[in-house]
């Protein structure tokens, strides 16, 4: 096993980085949390293909019937989500069942559409949590992280920094405040690289283990929900914690990146080969360069192996004037459980303009904005600027709206995602949107 570290932990205290500094890996903290539920799994406290409401407490409502596998699948219907909570904040933490309960809604129906979900698995963190009796950090560290000999990874749970870990920097190198994900099952782990191989060469062995069978291993990257679209990462599927797929020389590919705040890290697995690589860096948008990275030690172990990209949006093209599309469609967009009337018109340049009418000039968010989008089949990806009048939304300049919609005929319907990021990522919340075709 090669293992490295380059550069500082933390610049300001003059702390080189090591082996052994743990560092934020944002997302991949999905496959370990995964490992946990399916840990539970094993032990027969939980049942993968129950409705994951039998687990959950008074957080699901009985009416709500996706499953914890889809849960893992990110096919629940669970939309996309995230609160990141900043040092030095004067607001009040929000607290996760409440948000859960404004934003864990029915985006689209179980187990038709994969649409990653934070919000899906900070409710994989309660349920653990809830099923063994531990808190989610204690489960972990008892029966993962310590029989895997993992002495410099830790889940947290509150916005308290742990001692001796990586300073979190920004993209051109300023450093940040701490930061906090308020759905810690979905990215919320410090680790140091070593440890982060560590943790996928378990994944690869398949020697019987206590911790977790080969078959439940192989089960999380093999995974496929019948009928559903997977839209990212042109012909790659998410299993129950990893993402997969087989390249066309058929080497399969197992792999999860990370992502936020000063924070961006990839494990990418081999299983034909045995092959591990990992790559941790404590500055956001620099995904890119880890990729990078994880592919030169990939070379260096085995010289015949092609490059591998990582584009979520590979396998997308840009609207175009495409017949299923065209047209004015016309239905609402609900804010805070208060309807508004919104219109979305495709013309035949390849432009699309949505409409909101009754807003007031002065609004944040536009009465027309026009926008261009990407689309895979049946589902459509759109941003454009400006703020949705939601009670959890600083109203002011600099925001975002992501449009994901999946059509039906003709029906489109998914979310409005306000997304604040004026010198951060700050939030990611969604408000369903339901549409159909008029023209």
């Amino acid at each position: 096993m090669h293992q490295a570290a380059f550069g500082f932990a933390n610049a300001e205290e003059n702390r080189r980085a090591t082996v052994s500094t743990p560092y934020p890996v944002a997302s991949v903290t999905k496959p370990i949390v995964a490992t946990g539920l399916m840990i539970l799994a094993e032990r027969g406290l939980v049942d993968l293909d129950q409705p994951a409401n039998h687990y959950a407490g008074e957080w699901v409502p009985e009416t709500d019937g996706y499953t914890l596998r889809q849960l893992l699948n990110h096919t629940s219907g669970l939309p996309t989500y995230a609160t990141i909570r900043w040092s030095g904040e004067t607001s009040p933490p929000h607290d996760l069942a409440a948000m859960f309960r404004r934003y864990g809604f029915a985006a689209q129906p179980p187990g038709t559409v994969s649409e990653y979900s934070n919000i899906g698995y900070g409710l994989v963190g309660h349920i653990i949590a809830r099923q063994s009796g531990k808190s989610l950090s204690t489960f972990l560290e008892r029966e993962l992280f310590r029989p895997l000999g993992m002495r410099d990874t830790m889940m947290i749970e509150s916005s308290a920094v742990p001692p001796g870990v990586a300073r979190k920097y920004d993209a051109a190198g300023k450093p940040l405040p701490a930061t906090h994900n308020d759905t810690p099952g979905a990215g919320n782990v410090y680790m140091s690289v070593h440890d982060l191989i560590h943790f996928g060469m378990f994944h690869l062995s398949d020697r019987p283990s206590p911790i977790l069978s080969p078959s439940s291993k192989t089960a999380m990257r093999r995974y496929v929900e019948p009928g559903a679209l997977y839209p990212y990462y042109d012909s790659s599927h998410y299993g129950l914690g990893w993402y997969f797929r087989t390249t066309p020389d058929g080497t399969r590919v197992v792999w999860h990146e990370g992502g936020m705040p000063g924070a961006s890290s990839i494990l990418v697995l081999l299983p034909d080969r045995e092959i591990a690589a990992a790559v941790v860096i404590n500055a956001n948008d620099r995904n890119d360069v880890a990729q990078s990275i994880v592919n030169r030690l990939i070379a260096a172990l085995d010289p015949s192996l092609p490059a591998l990209t990582f584009v979520p949006t590979d396998g997308f093209t840009p609207y175009a004037a495409q017949p299923a599309y065209r047209g004015r469609w016309e239905g609402a967009l609900t804010v805070d459980g208060q309807p508004l009337r919104c219109a979305l018109s495709f013309d035949e340049a390849g432009k699309i303009s949505l409409t909101l009418p009754g807003r007031d000039p002065d609004d944040l968010l536009p009465r027309e904005s026009t926008f261009g989008a990407l689309l895979n089949g049946d589902l459509l990806l759109g941003t454009f600027g400006g703020t949705l009048p939601g009670r959890d939304i600083a109203q002011q300049p600099g925001g975002f709206v992501l449009l994901r919609l999946v059509r039906r005929g003709n029906e489109l319907s998914g979310t409005m995602i306000a997304y604040a990021s004026p010198d951060g990522l700050r939030h990611l919340y969604p408000f369903p949107v339901k549409l159909n075709r008029v023209e």
